[in-house]
């Protein structure tokens, strides 16, 4: 059976590469090309080794980039924008990690062995849903299907790394339900020069630093994870629809050497809901209703660094966070033809609490309140439209966002006199902000090859609990703190693009530059600190802007080898400094020029794949906030697939073929590392050798 692979249908907006189908979409309604997309069979999503989304993405697409913090849990940047900058959603449905250092970043919550598809979509053309200012992530999972049928799938690779999934699935026309399971866990990778997390975080610090990990948790393994879903789809009537899922997911004892503390524990429980009608009336070819909930349980200490040393020693105590986070939202859309215009209307809300305190540990007394209990309310409507007039297709798009945020905590008499942080906020302890977003988008179709198209919007983010109200206190002095007077980011951005089929070769290229108002900036600072040594962590508005450009190619050389290659740039520059110490004009986490190309061989039997990934060296970076020059790098990886039975298949493959030491990801001081005035930066794995045997029945 022949395999599809990465960037085969690319004019279709269609993209292939490893365990799971990508929806590459530039400003383009998904609804509106999903007829376009070819499924991804349950073969090929288990091209690789699946430990990490973040990872995954991060090989697939030039313009997405990983930020390195442990084996899993890694977060994402799409063409220089990141953590609230972009939209991750699961299912549509939007999720909140609760670490405020980003452990538990949104695509860390749900198993690679759920996801059917990922959608990236560039820039600030998304109106549907609350914060896509710089682009927006919709990891769609399986749906349950029509027959009964069992799939076990088994993952083991280099680092003691294992992974079992078991999903079972069985339906008629009225009822389908999917059960799912999946345990993963792995030792701690080596990097290229063979050293674990913990001897790269030892490397780095020194010896009477108490963030160290202690010597007995030298050999720790890196993480434990157990998760569970469940989908029930309800064919009520032949027009008539609901659709329920439901995902649990437990990490432990997850080690994250750039930090001062590691992940006892991140337990994610996320119920989603969808009813639709189709057809109900001439005013509406689809009326749908969403609602969904998630609860996010994090808790990060210091016990097994050298703060946790027995009670009996001067520094027995250590410190353990406890944050929780849950959104509950709903959504009601209609869709309608109208004119010869195909619309979408609708109207949406959500609530996330974000709460988080420190405690001294064995003894679990308060310490400080970290996030104080924070609501963000959001309401907003949004309408878009698309209108084709021969050879053009006009879209437009706009969204109105009202949005209320209140620290609750900061009323609380049993709290009030814990550092004394009414009196710190000068008692601003509410923010409302009213935003208007909106896109328009223009593709000309030269002819049945060739377009052209150009798009211009702006989108909108307001700041986090983190950013306006976050607490910190440390030996007797404020060391961290939110900023109240933050304004919303504005990202105004024109994307411009050009896409051609030439013979077997298909050609995308696209430029962008985004004008960031008021960009929300993390910086550190010593002012007003009682020790001209000791830096904090707080946020600012500045004006910046940040263009790029990325560049596909697909060419079938003959019918059984294709080549594939991508490319992306991007650079980011401060229009202002954040404080008038600072001087560097270079915007932080703004990754460099990286390519990537892959040659695939398929004849219906065997499937491989040589794929070169390549980055050149960090020379743009923010050093006034702690990045540093970082080498450029290279690397080669191996894939191959076979079916050994109708049913059995065998993936195997080898990352980092020549065992290369590298790093992806910066030291910017706005991620919290630990370290003085050079924060630890973490390298990527070394050689990795895994093997996937997928059974289905």
């Amino acid at each position: 059976m022949k395999r599809k692979i990465g960037l085969s249908l690319i004019l279709s907006g269609a993209l292939f590469a490893g365990s799971i189908e990508v929806e590459k979409v530039f400003i383009e309604d998904i609804a509106e090309t999903s007829a376009n997309l070819t499924e991804v069979s349950k073969e090929e999503i288990k091209f690789t080794r699946q430990q990490d989304l973040g990872e995954i993405l991060f090989e697939t697409l030039p313009e997405i980039n990983l930020v390195r913090a442990s084996a899993i849990g890694n977060d994402i940047i799409l063409r220089g924008f990141k953590r609230d900058d972009i939209n991750v959603l699961i299912d549509g449905a939007k999720v909140y990690g609760g670490c405020p250092n980003r452990m538990d970043p949104p695509a860390m919550h749900v198993s690679s062995a759920q996801i059917e598809k990922v959608t990236v979509k560039e820039g600030p053309f998304d109106v549907e849903n609350f914060g896509s200012m710089g682009g927006m992530i919709d990891v769609k999972t399986k749906d349950p299907q029509k027959g009964q049928s069992a799939e076990i799938s088994f993952i083991y690779g280099s680092y003691d790394y294992n992974k079992l999934s078991i999903s079972g699935n069985a339906g008629n026309d009225k009822i389908k339900i999917l059960l799912g399971y999946s345990h993963e866990s792995s030792d701690q990778y080596k990097d290229g020069d063979g050293k674990t997390l913990v001897e790269q975080q030892w490397e780095q610090l020194p010896q009477t630093d108490k963030n160290r990990y202690q010597e007995q948790y030298k050999d720790a393994k890196a993480y434990t994870r157990n998760s569970v879903w469940t989908k029930v789809l309800l064919n009520i009537s032949d027009n008539q629809e609901l659709k329920i899922s439901a995902y649990g997911d437990k990490a432990t004892d997850v080690l994250y050497p750039a930090f001062q503390m590691d992940a006892q524990l991140d337990k994610t429980a996320m119920l989603n809901a969808e009813y639709a009608i189709r057809n109900l009336s001439k005013y509406s070819k689809k009326l749908s209703l969403k609602a969904y909930y998630s609860h996010v349980k994090h808790d990060m200490g210091t016990e097994f660094r050298e703060y946790g040393v027995p009670a009996t020693d001067a520094n027995g105590m250590y410190r353990t966070h406890r944050v929780r986070s849950t959104i509950k939202g709903l959504k009601l859309e209609n869709s309608f033809d109208l004119s010869d215009i195909a619309w979408k209307i609708g109207a949406d809300g959500s609530l996330r609490n974000w709460d988080g305190i420190c405690l001294n540990e064995p003894s679990e007394t308060p310490k400080q309140v970290r996030i104080p209990n924070v609501d963000t309310k959001n309401r907003a409507v949004f309408v878009k439209a698309i209108k084709n007039i021969d050879n053009i297709t006009i879209k437009f798009g706009a969204r109105y966002d009202k949005t209320d945020i209140d620290a609750n905590n900061f009323n609380d008499p049993t709290i009030s006199a814990i550092a004394g942080i009414q009196n710190y906020y000068d008692g601003k302890h509410s923010r409302n902000f009213n935003d208007l977003s909106a896109n328009l988008v223009l593709k000309y179709k030269v002819n049945d090859e060739s377009s052209f198209f150009i798009g211009i919007g702006q989108g909108i983010r307001v700041p986090d609990a983190q950013e306006l109200y976050f607490v910190g206190y440390m030996s007797g002095n404020w060391t961290r703190k939110g900023n109240p007077d933050l304004k919303e980011t504005k990202n105004r951005e024109i994307d411009i693009g050009y896409e051609t089929l030439i013979g077997e070769t298909s050609l995308k290229v696209t430029a962008f530059y985004s004008d960031l108002k008021d960009y929300i900036y993390a910086y550190k600072t010593n002012a007003g600190n009682l020790s001209p040594t000791v830096y904090y962590l707080t946020w600012e508005n500045i004006d910046a802007h940040i263009y790029g450009t990325d560049l596909s190619i697909v060419s079938m050389i003959n019918d059984e080898l294709s080549l594939e290659a991508g490319a992306s740039y991007q650079r980011g520059r401060k229009d202002s400094q954040p404080i008038d110490t600072q001087t560097d004009e270079d915007l932080a986490q703004i990754p460099p020029l990286k390519g990537r190309v892959a040659l695939n061989y398929d004849n219906g039997d065997y499937f491989a794949r040589v794929e070169v990934l390549a980055a050149s060296k960090y020379s743009n970076y923010d050093a006034d906030n702690g990045e540093q020059e970082i080498d450029g790098w290279t690397v080669l990886n191996l894939k191959g697939s076979k079916d050994l039975a109708k049913n059995i298949t065998l993936n195997v493959g080898v990352d980092n073929v020549f065992d290369e030491t590298y790093a992806v990801n910066n030291t910017y001081a706005g991620r919290a590392l630990i370290g003085g005035t050079t924060p630890i930066l973490i390298n990527e794995p070394g050689r990795f050798i895994y093997a996937n045997l997928d059974f289905r029945f």
